[in-house]
């Protein structure tokens, strides 16, 4: 996802009268008084920095257009897993912008190359191994790719011979802007390439939702200023969450009639404290080797923080009990896909990044939680999957793309101008812990993986030393163990 894109999407808004409340324009409206939740990005963007035919300037992909596969078929294996259920299949037109751009997209790229594009889902997350390794060893070219989930297996799929080497393809440009090299290489731990990331992958951050009228009513500093001056920090989040929670009946207890800081639906969320302050669980070497990386001073202030707030009582409420569309709450850590559900609440929410560790990071982080596209071994025709794959990464940036982005601006953040600023952000700063990629639910790696969460959060401590202590030797072995398996099926060719 690239930054014109929403600089034309951004454009569109500040044009259309539709999107103002009350029928009022930009250029007549009120402006926002001191310490409220303003139009920044609308103010900042001027139709001068919006770029003029912006989608004429795209290159061209180079994939010949005499290619003719005779009607092959290219098999997608997908599990019954998050955006895969919603924004990557359609078998036919229905009039909803999202699911006819996903339909033409097949379309064109399947009269293009002479393909047939069909799809196969498993029941989990937990099934995409089985079936790949299954279809790999009968030798039976049952799938062209496979979708993932972005850790469940994702090591075992390699150490077990099952993937194609990416970088074996023709017709694909991995330098093109709708392919990300970069993270590709980040996840790549070899000799090879055995993980895909292109703009046919929708990235998956998580995000922070947060209700803009608790930050009027107690008077707070406007967070989208904050992110737009760099000092959208780690501390500033602590310190919102704790001076909101508020017991407004005095009983004692902080339940859905009070003010709460900070809410998750599930632990995972607090994972992306980290990496969005600039902490990763591991690091290459010099070798290229994935090794530990955690036991930092940052680490220990990060743990430290996100501490204090855990032991503040009230501020952080039981997983999935509050939510911030019943009004009571500030903070509501989710995946950037559930704004398609604050559609029709009365409560004013905006988007935020995750913060950052303090103002001298450089820029906020977002760590992906999509899932990644991997090729069985005993594919037949390499070059009509290298083709269907980079067409179906070209194509999606010309409709998937712009309508998936209009699905999450739907409803009451789209009068929001500062949203699509801050999905920018999300999207352009996209990054992925190898780390937990790999190995983030194998035994001692998937506690390091989810200190975050489960040390301050779950057993409300902040002896960081002692819990990476005994997690260490257990997870450098089973790195030194994981090594030794990919050298073997490297070395088999």
């Amino acid at each position: 996802m690239k930054r014109n894109l929403s600089l034309v999407l951004l454009a569109a808004m500040l044009v259309s009268p539709i999107l103002f409340s009350c029928g009022e324009s930009q250029t007549n409206a009120d402006p926002a008084a001191p310490g409220t939740v303003s139009d920044t990005a609308a103010d900042a963007v001027t139709a001068e920095e919006v770029p003029a035919a912006e989608e004429d300037a795209r290159p061209m992909h180079q994939v010949p257009d005499n290619l003719d596969f005779e009607g092959a078929v290219f098999n997608i294996l997908y599990p019954d897993w998050q955006g895969y259920k919603y924004y990557f299949f359609a078998d036919e037109t229905n009039g909803d912008p999202m699911n006819d751009a996903i339909f033409n997209r097949t379309t064109i790229v399947e009269e293009y190359l002479n393909t047939d594009i069909t799809q196969t889902q498993v029941a989990g997350i937990v099934d995409v191994a089985p079936a790949v390794q299954q279809s790999v060893t009968a030798q039976d070219d049952a799938y062209q790719l496979a979708l993932t989930h972005c850790i469940q297996n994702v090591a075992s799929m390699v150490t077990g011979g099952y993937l194609y080497n990416y970088d074996k393809l023709n017709y694909v440009d991995y330098t093109a802007e709708w392919w990300n090299r970069e993270m590709m290489d980040v996840l790549r731990l070899g000799k090879n390439t055995y993980y895909g990331v292109s703009d046919y992958m929708i990235p998956c951050p998580y995000a922070i939702f947060f209700n803009k009228n608790l930050i009027e009513d107690y008077q707070f500093e406007n967070p989208y200023e904050l992110v737009y001056n760099g000092q959208w920090t780690l501390d500033k989040f602590c310190e919102m969450a704790v001076n909101v929670t508020t017991d407004k009946n005095g009983d004692g207890k902080y339940t859905t009639d009070d003010i709460i800081g900070v809410c998750v639906e599930e632990g995972s969320k607090y994972i992306s404290f980290m990496t969005g302050a600039g902490q990763y669980m591991t690091k290459k070497n010099d070798q290229g080797r994935v090794e530990l990386d955690m036991n930092t001073d940052r680490m220990i202030t990060i743990v430290e923080k996100l501490g204090a707030l855990a032991n503040t009582t009230g501020a952080v409420a039981e997983e999935n009990t509050v939510f911030i569309k019943d009004g009571g709450l500030l903070f509501e850590l989710h995946t950037i896909a559930n704004a398609v559900n604050y559609r029709d609440t009365e409560v004013d929410i905006g988007i935020l990044p995750y913060p950052k560790f303090d103002e001298n990071q450089e820029n906020y982080i977002s760590l992906d939680w999509g899932g990644l596209m991997c090729i069985p071994t005993t594919i037949a025709n390499p070059d009509m999957v290298g083709a269907s794959l980079e067409l179906l990464a070209y194509e999606s940036a010309n409709e998937v793309i712009p309508n998936y982005y209009d699905v999450l601006l739907e409803g009451k953040l789209a009068r929001d101008t500062d949203t699509i600023a801050m999905i920018d952000i999300l999207f352009d700063t996209i990054t992925y812990e190898v780390g937990g990629n790999y190995f983030g639910f194998e035994a001692g790696l998937s506690d390091l993986f989810y200190t975050a969460c489960r040390l301050p959060f779950y057993s409300k401590s902040t002896d960081f030393a002692s819990w990476y202590k005994s997690k260490e030797k257990p997870s450098a072995k089973f790195l030194d163990r994981f090594y030794e398996s990919l050298e073997k099926i490297e070395a088999q060719g």
